[in-house]
């Protein structure tokens, strides 16, 4: 335990309680009143300078924690702490680096002291918040489910400029149950989530709001989503759409998409199966193709000939090759009809 010492303060004249130096450059000590009337515990610059004036480590986060406790008593309470660490005492080797970096923290520590004054004075705000949100909502609902009505109720009034009080009611209504509905979907209540939504079809039906949904669209383009498919519609297309692989993210999205063909085929059996369809459907294409272009009766009267089955008929060529171009056979079937001039 840490006992400092009482006697004599060479600065006021004062007996009071000193504190113990620390500091082989300098053997002089004050009393802590002195060190408290010169120095702000508040300013952790101020605290940095008497952490090195006596010698000692400097935690700012210990520093922090004593602060609201001790306020004025915070220069004895730290240098205990620190001397009563066996680690730091003595300590002679204790040197510091910091420069300006305490001022920017100091700087740090009152914006978050600000921050603190300024929650503290909100409170009364969120506590008025909150019962107005109540009498206007439920008593069972918390604070932040009365942020999500009155910012889902007020949007969905701007929105589609409702003015018929039932028509308010309507929405109030969608918003619980909304509500409701997202706690319902927390909780993976299948039940629930379908008895909301029933619910919830039917006073949206009863507030007419998907009609007012429709009048409140325009054909305005409002995003940039819109304006990117106006202009794919209209048959605009990018430069880098011109169906050409041209860096390695074009060459990467091919190799997945061939990947992916061959992987699907083959570990599904589809590829003979494919191609014994075409097979199949090559050769039935030209039996029709033969069909049609051949008469089936005739062709088989021919190859089941037999020479037995009677005589056949034949030409005499002796009346064919004794003529000549200035003679008309004989037999009709080879006159050559010939063009009476008019």
């Amino acid at each position: 335990m840490i006992t400092f010492k009482t006697d004599i303060c060479p600065k006021c004249g004062r007996r009071s309680k000193l504190m113990l130096s620390n500091n082989p450059l300098s053997g002089s000590t004050i009393c802590f009143d002195c060190i408290n009337s010169n120095l702000n515990f508040n300013n952790l610059e101020h605290a940095e300078f008497f952490c090195r004036t006596y010698n000692l480590p400097w935690h700012p986060d210990t520093w922090l924690s004593l602060v609201p406790q001790y306020q004025g008593d915070t220069w004895a309470e730290y240098t205990t702490l620190m001397l009563e660490d066996k680690v730091n005492h003595p300590n002679l080797a204790y040197t510091t680096s910091t420069h300006d970096l305490w001022t920017k923290t100091n700087k740090e520590w009152e914006k978050c002291r600000s921050f603190a004054e300024i929650l503290n004075k909100l409170t009364p705000i969120k506590e008025g918040f909150i019962d107005r949100g109540r009498l206007k909502w439920g008593e069972q609902y918390t604070f932040e489910d009365l942020i999500k009505l009155d910012s889902i109720y007020s949007r969905t009034l701007r929105a589609n400029n409702i003015t018929n009080p039932m028509q308010k009611e309507a929405v109030k209504l969608l918003c619980k149950l909304q509500i409701e509905m997202d706690e319902a979907i927390r909780m993976k209540d299948a039940k629930a989530i379908k008895d909301f939504s029933t619910a919830w079809a039917t006073y949206a039906k009863q507030a007419n709001l998907d009609q007012m949904i429709n009048e409140s669209k325009t054909d305005d383009i409002t995003t940039v989503a819109e304006l990117y498919d106006y202009m794919e519609k209209q048959g605009f297309i990018m430069k880098f759409k011109d169906n050409i692989d041209r860096d390695e993210i074009d060459f990467a999205i091919k190799d997945i998409q061939d990947t992916n063909r061959r992987l699907i085929i083959e570990s599904t059996g589809l590829q003979s199966l494919l191609e014994d369809m075409i097979r199949q459907k090559t050769k039935t294409a030209e039996e029709e193709h033969t069909a049609a272009i051949t008469e089936k009766d005739k062709l088989q009267d021919l190859l089941d000939f037999q020479p037995d089955d009677g005589e056949i008929d034949t030409e005499d060529d002796t009346e064919a090759t004794s003529l000549t171009f200035d003679t008309e056979p004989s037999d009709p079937a080879l006159q050559i009809k010939r063009k009476e001039p008019s």
